[in-house]
């Protein structure tokens, strides 16, 4: 057994994770930051990175229900293969439980490199899904996102796979910095529980990958792992209620073949689109390498297999995400469960007719659209402000605090990684007075 002493112990480096980690050791606090994946960019920026940087390695892990489940990890987590939107947060929702992330939230657009993505940027694909849903009266528009354009390059899709030249922000970012400022990070380590005695948290027992046990103590205790990482954790300290609820934002893909013309897969993925919030609904263009989306399209059965080997250059099309309702559940033994209410069903139905319509204005063959099965990529809500956290994010064990996507009480519908980032500087400003 090895233990350590340290002012703050942070289970999980996603990006609540690592902000806090950055936050508090510029300010001379002892960090120790615990992620159970790699502190390195081996493969990253490559097309192996999933194999390295996804949860199961990408392929494996689905909900009981039978959908995929999408999860980073590593330092970073999530950060490290998502496609970096930038969706501002509703914050009068937040404010209805106490949360005001105005201040944070204009910190963290500029210190995660948050920009709208230049015009020339916007490959040919995605500007023709921009003009149809337009003339069809859906106010898509350019997004913003976590880039340094400076040092991107257009006609890239290799977002998910990590950013060969370095242009897009990562939570890992934050991680080298925090290390720089003195914190230990901790990599290949799973916390097992957390330290509670006479009902205030003073550490947590960890392992390592090579069989090595950890207690390191602590005067605060902060979970970051995740929406299904932190309820686990939280389940094996005595919270039976982590994991009772879950949404998962629930995505589909419905692509196209041009006519005539030039397609969508080369593009900036994520460049363009719009949140419906009226129907809970985020639009976004696609795009991806030929290995993956021929793989992917080939595992979806789509009506003319053919195309998913040969039409790549032709494909174009639309993601659709959907807020969806707190109906799921975290197990011990690792399940997921997700099953879909009749109002997710009609959400995501609604998305795929609107989407189909999108890509037949933009001149796809009307009778060659296919879709894919779902995939739940933000998994979020099992240990909920207003529930199991309060509006300063703490538990009713004192000193121990939840910072991820586990903390938002219900499906925003929207990528979390701007509130998440906000979250965890609101948080170091309370516990900076308190270490």
């Amino acid at each position: 057994m090895r233990k350590l002493d340290t002012d703050i112990v942070v289970a999980g480096a996603g990006p609540g994770g690592c902000t806090i980690a950055r936050e508090l050791s510029k300010k001379g606090k002892r960090v120790i930051l615990i992620e159970k994946g790699a502190y390195s960019k081996r493969f990253y920026g490559t097309l192996l990175a999933p194999l390295r940087y996804m949860e199961k390695y990408g392929f494996l892990y689905r909900t009981i229900e039978g959908d995929w489940i999408v999860q980073g990890k590593g330092f970073g987590g999530g950060t490290l293969i998502y496609a970096g939107s930038a969706f501002m947060p509703n914050t009068a929702r937040w404010q209805q439980y106490g949360i005001d992330l105005t201040e944070e939230l204009a910190e963290a657009r500029k210190d995660c490199w948050v920009n709208k993505v230049p015009d020339d940027f916007i490959g040919e694909g995605a500007k023709q899904l921009l003009s149809a849903a337009q003339e069809l009266g859906y106010p898509w528009e350019v997004l913003d996102k976590f880039i340094d354009p400076d040092k991107c390059k257009p006609n890239c899709p290799m977002c998910p796979y990590g950013c060969p030249t370095g242009a897009k922000w990562t939570g890992m970012v934050f991680a080298e910095e925090a290390k720089r400022n003195g914190a230990v990070l901790l990599p290949r380590a799973t916390v097992r529980d957390i330290i509670i005695e006479d009902g205030v948290a003073g550490g947590v027992r960890a392992r390592g990958s090579n069989g090595q046990e950890y207690e390191i103590n602590s005067k605060v205790v902060v979970c970051a792992a995740g929406g299904i990482g932190t309820a686990r954790i939280m389940k094996r300290s005595g919270f039976d209620d982590a994991g009772r609820w879950f949404t998962g934002d629930p995505a589909i893909m419905v692509f196209g073949y041009l006519k005539e013309g030039k397609g969508g897969m080369r593009d900036m993925l994520f460049s363009v689109g719009y949140h419906d919030e009226e129907h809970g609904i985020v639009f976004n263009n696609l795009s991806g390498p030929r290995m993956y989306w021929s793989l992917q399209r080939l595992q979806e059965k789509p009506r003319k297999p053919g195309n998913a080997l040969l039409r790549w250059g032709k494909a174009i099309g639309v993601d659709i995400k959907i807020a969806d309702e707190l109906d799921g559940q975290i197990f011990l033994d690792g399940r997921v469960s997700k099953p879909r209410t009749k109002r997710d069903i009609s959400r995501l139905e609604w998305g795929a007719a609107a989407a189909e319509k999108i890509l037949i204005k933009a001149g796809c063959d009307p009778y060659n659209i296919d879709q894919s099965g779902v995939i739940i990529g933000h998994s979020s809500a099992t240990v909920r402000v207003g529930e199991l956290v309060d509006s300063n994010l703490e538990t009713s064990v004192k000193n121990l605090y939840c910072c991820d996507t586990s903390v938002i009480p219900d499906a925003f519908g929207v990528p979390p990684t701007l509130a998440i980032v906000s979250l965890g500087k609101r948080l170091s400003k309370r516990l900076e007075t308190i270490v």
